[in-house]
């Protein structure tokens, strides 16, 4: 069902849940210091509760009453928010445990959309609000895809038209003495230092090889299954040692040129394109829309490969496609 953006800011307040469209992709929200609310998220989206949310603010004030702010947090956030950067700060008593998966750690954002901003502003309140899928599904970047994913269950949405970037946020952990990418993200390791002169950030750990159970990861993200489509996705190092394999007519390759996509044809596979010419900005964008299609053309398995490295997103590209992927081929 859509809504109203009035409609939804009376819903929550209400202590309802709905989706609402960012910038990144759409997040399922709900009233952040309600712990009701809050559950209904976990709830819907059957999400563990050692996933901890992302929290939403309006302003840094709003902020400043959920997290402690080092000077260097002040400092980050004056030049990237709003816009796609979670920032994880040891949090204040105020915020519920439930929100942070037991951490001593909240990760704040202040979006960009002028839909969820606006909402933000006249709730005025913090919103919760993950990305609006069922735990390790596919981020949902336009309505329709909601309704794909949770069918009946579909919550209250409002549409804000196709998602300007397509991939979560970067998650930047500012929280203990060295700061660190916990989730690859539209901002790269780059794109901050070289607005902050001296500082020193660490990349995110490697993907584990199997799926973990923590006692409580600090931000999204983090597991080795994650962003997936229900039908079986394959990755390969290139393209050249995807064209060794012998696939069928069951078999769909995802292909990030026009270029790729007559080798591909070459071979009489079938193919959806995520972008012309390799443009990293079209992919990010492009990347869940490309494997809802997948997951509704029917057929038994996908094949993509990693993307090469060319922009400040790819990092983040490719770490979706880890994580969604059934089975990395060597």
């Amino acid at each position: 069902m859509l809504i109203s953006a009035d409609d939804a800011v009376t819903r929550l307040k209400a202590g309802n849940i709905v989706a609402l469209p960012t910038e990144t992709v759409y997040g399922l929200a709900g009233l952040a210091l309600s712990e009701v609310s809050v559950q209904k998220i976990f709830d819907l989206k059957k999400r563990p509760a050692t996933n901890p949310l992302i929290v939403h603010v309006w302003n840094l004030g709003m902020a400043e009453k959920l997290a402690n702010f080092s000077d260097l947090a002040y400092r980050i956030s004056s030049l990237f928010w709003p816009g796609p950067l979670t920032l994880v700060l040891p949090k204040k008593g105020v915020v519920p445990d439930l929100v942070t998966a037991g951490n001593d750690t909240v990760a704040l954002r202040m979006p960009k959309h002028p839909v969820f901003c606006e909402i933000l502003k006249k709730v005025d309140q913090p919103l919760a609000a993950p990305s609006a899928n069922p735990a390790n599904r596919t981020s949902p970047t336009m309505p329709e895809h909601l309704f794909d994913l949770f069918g009946d269950n579909c919550p209250p949405t409002v549409d804000g038209g196709k998602c300007l970037i397509g991939l979560e946020s970067t998650v930047l952990d500012l929280s203990k003495r060295n700061p660190k990418i916990l989730r690859y993200g539209p901002l790269s390791q780059k794109d901050i230092i070289t607005k902050i002169n001296g500082i020193s950030i660490s990349p995110p750990d490697p993907i584990p090889n199997v799926s973990k159970i923590s006692s409580g990861d600090r931000a999204p993200g983090q597991g080795r299954v994650h962003y997936a489509p229900s039908t079986p996705l394959y990755l390969y190092p290139s393209l050249n040692r995807l064209l060794e394999e012998k696939l069928s007519g069951n078999d769909l390759i995802l292909v990030y040129s026009d270029q790729d996509e007559k080798a591909v044809h070459a071979r009489g596979w079938k193919t959806i394109k995520l972008s012309k010419n390799e443009n990293a900005k079209e992919i990010a964008q492009s990347l869940y829309d490309t494997f809802s299609k997948a997951d509704k053309s029917a057929m038994k398995r996908l094949h993509i490969t990693l993307f090469p490295s060319n922009g400040s997103i790819s990092d983040a590209i490719n770490d979706r496609i880890r994580r969604a992927a059934h089975e990395l081929v060597n």
